[in-house]
């Protein structure tokens, strides 16, 4: 029997993605920012650019920008042992328009997860699929489940040290994931 239902989110969370944006970003751009220049979730506005401007930057390279990123060190591994007592719902923001590509990055990286959904309503999905605990790097959903009085683990980057709530559970590497959710897990 699966004892907690963990949704995860990819980008940022199980993989680098800052890396892989920035290395298109910058070539649709013609600058040459590095990861620590981002202090901002949403940092195309680093660029200069409106939502409209990277949408159109986002749909030429995302394909690339999602199969190039990199898992976080220990992020497979433990993905892989939370599988074997957890459900585990991979739940992105991911546009379905990159959902080929996502599906087959899980897989060639050996990822194993019970279902997949991309959506913005992270908050919605996770209540009606009677999710547990999220694991994921955005400050708003973290500030979301908290006052939903929903546990996450938030995913430590430069732009979401400001979060700070005692259901927010950060952490900075996959072995804290895991403690984080072993200690969840003592819970139920």
């Amino acid at each position: 029997m699966l004892v907690l239902h963990i949704g995860v989110d990819l980008d940022n969370t199980v993989l680098d993605a800052t890396s892989s944006y920035l290395q298109y970003y910058n070539k649709a751009s013609g600058l040459s920012l590095a990861p620590a220049d981002v202090n901002d979730y949403y940092f195309y506005r680093l660029y200069g650019w409106d939502n409209e401007q990277r949408k159109t930057v986002y749909h030429k390279y995302g394909y690339d920008i999602h199969w190039n990123s990199k898992p976080f060190p220990m992020a497979v591994e433990i993905l892989q042992q939370l599988f074997e007592k957890h459900k585990i719902s991979i739940i992105t923001a991911r546009p379905l328009l990159f959902h080929e590509v996502t599906v087959k990055w899980l897989k060639h990286h050996n990822i194993p997860y019970h279902n997949i959904t991309l959506t913005e309503n992270k908050l919605q999905e996770c209540i009606s699929s009677k999710v547990d605990v999220l694991i994921d790097d955005a400050p708003h959903y973290a500030e979301e489940f908290a006052l939903q009085n929903k546990p996450i683990i938030l995913f430590e980057q430069p732009y979401n040290s400001s979060v700070s709530n005692d259901i927010v559970y950060r952490a900075s590497n996959w072995v804290q994931v895991i403690k984080h959710v072993d200690y969840l897990d003592s819970l139920s």
